[in-house]
């Protein structure tokens, strides 16, 4: 770098450690100054924004100043603004998070954090700019910004990246604790890089008042909304019924047939969106089980997985294994390392979105005049996906299915199971469930459990984590 310091000059206060030049390398007459500060590595360069060197060395030696304040506070030297770091940060972790996680966090900040956050030195975040995201986030929607992207979605064929097309205007409190978590783990990650020197976090809480806060569940379907929609999905794969003489070309004609398959197998398994999307053909089987019965066995791979841990979901329904085998007939990829369910554009095949498809098919049908058909529930509540898990759930603990084989086969636990779903379900189903473990030849310790977690649930009032334990003790 030294035969690039043209017209050097050393600061009269500060001797070498400061400096300012010219760089013969770059096609402009601005000066430039490089700074050697106690306690940092290497050097600090920076441009001085002006080619009069009076002007250039004032602001060198201000900035100077700076940095040894900076120095002294603990705080980082170079500006990172929080795109870059987040850009930085994003790469390194990709490898602990499955694609599905790693494209949420990415769209997400493109979304909303980069517009309050991105140009922001990450260096100066404070606790009160940070809360200050809240407001940003509550009126987005409103905001200049936030109409640009409603009228941009208007002129989007395909991609969801940016669009309006698939959001609501109005956040959940759910929606917003996991923008907060992923806040907070950029905050923490900018504490541990040097960035920050005291750790800020971010709370939901403070964005929506707990009176107004909805209970953040995804609604389900009744049997009898269930019923419909299985009758008009069966009819708008095939080209049936209400759906038929339409035209439909061959790629639309199959991705009816894909959503078909993969609504029944979610509701079937209880797998999580993601899980489904990168599903296999290798991945399957159809297996005579102890009972007699043929199921469906699906292997959920590790790295697909929200917890990143494998497992085996049994399907419940039989149904779904016909289903399968004749849509793996009409597919165009079908070896075992092929995908199920996939987007073939330009000869590239990745992975397909299906919640626009079944929101629109959802809408398709007319159902006790609600203007949205199937798409909302009774009271207003919006179905997506998600919701196909919800039902899946539901369904078995209202058969009394054995709320730990429930856990293992979705994946989740026994609290997340009595805190999401039981709401929807009696105590006495649990009770039932509970009390088939009682025997005379059980031990005192599960007979104590058992009927432990009985008054508990008889009372209404649930000790989490004295519950668990006796579900282990259950278990036992």
């Amino acid at each position: 770098m030294a035969g690039q310091y043209q017209d050097r000059q050393d600061s009269k206060i500060y001797g070498s450690r400061l400096i300012i030049h010219r760089r013969v390398d770059l096609d402009n007459d601005n000066f430039y100054f490089r700074a050697k500060v106690d306690g940092h590595t290497g050097y600090i360069r920076r441009s001085c924004q002006t080619s009069d060197v009076a002007r250039a060395m004032m602001v060198a030696e201000e900035a100077y100043e700076e940095l040894r304040v900076r120095a002294k506070g603990g705080f980082a030297l170079k500006t990172v603004t929080v795109d870059a770091f987040f850009d930085g940060w994003i790469e390194t972790t990709k490898h602990r998070l499955t694609e599905t996680r790693y494209k949420w966090k990415v769209n997400v900040y493109a979304r909303y954090l980069t517009g309050y956050l991105g140009r922001k030195s990450i260096s100066d975040l404070t606790k009160k700019f940070a809360d200050g995201y809240w407001h940003y986030r509550l009126n987005f929607w409103t905001s200049d910004e936030g109409q640009k992207r409603i009228v941009n979605n208007k002129l989007r064929a395909k991609a969801k990246t940016f669009s309006s097309h698939n959001v609501a205007k109005v956040p959940s409190f759910a929606t917003l604790k996991s923008e907060a978590s992923l806040i907070n783990e950029i905050l923490r990650a900018a504490v541990d890089e040097g960035h920050l020197q005291r750790s800020i976090k971010i709370s939901a809480q403070d964005a929506i008042a707990k009176s107004e806060r909805s209970d953040g569940f995804r609604d389900t379907f009744t049997d009898d909304e269930w019923r419909i929609l299985t009758v008009n999905l069966y009819n708008y794969a095939h080209c049936r019924g209400h759906y038929a003489g339409k035209r439909v070309n061959a790629y639309h004609q199959l991705q009816r047939r894909m959503l078909h398959v993969f609504v029944l197998l979610a509701s079937s398994t209880g797998m999580r969106v993601g899980e489904l999307r990168q599903l296999r053909w290798n991945d399957i089987e159809s297996r005579m089980m102890d009972d007699g019965q043929k199921r469906l066995v699906v292997s959920v791979r590790g790295e697909t997985s929200k917890v990143r841990r494998g497992r085996v979901a049994v399907a419940h329904s039989d149904h779904i294994i016909g289903v399968l085998e004749a849509y793996k007939e009409v597919s165009n990829r079908t070896d075992g390392h092929d995908l199920i369910f996939y987007s073939e554009r330009d000869d590239e095949v990745g992975e397909v979105d299906l919640s626009t498809a079944f929101k629109t098919f959802l809408k398709s049908i007319d159902h006790e005049g609600r203007a949205e058909g199937l798409r909302t529930s009774s009271d207003g509540k919006a179905r997506t996906l998600y919701s196909l898990r919800h039902f899946y759930a539901i369904q078995r603990l209202k058969q009394s299915v054995d709320i730990y084989r429930l856990a293992e086969n979705m994946g989740t636990g026994v609290t997340q199971i009595r805190n999401h779903y039981g709401r929807h379900v009696s105590g006495d189903a649990f009770i039932q469930e509970l009390t088939k473990y009682r025997s005379k030849s059980a031990d005192r310790k599960k007979q104590t459990a058992v009927t432990s977690l009985v008054d508990m649930l008889e009372a209404g009032m649930i000790d989490e984590e004295a519950a668990l334990q006796a579900f282990k003790n259950v278990k036992g």
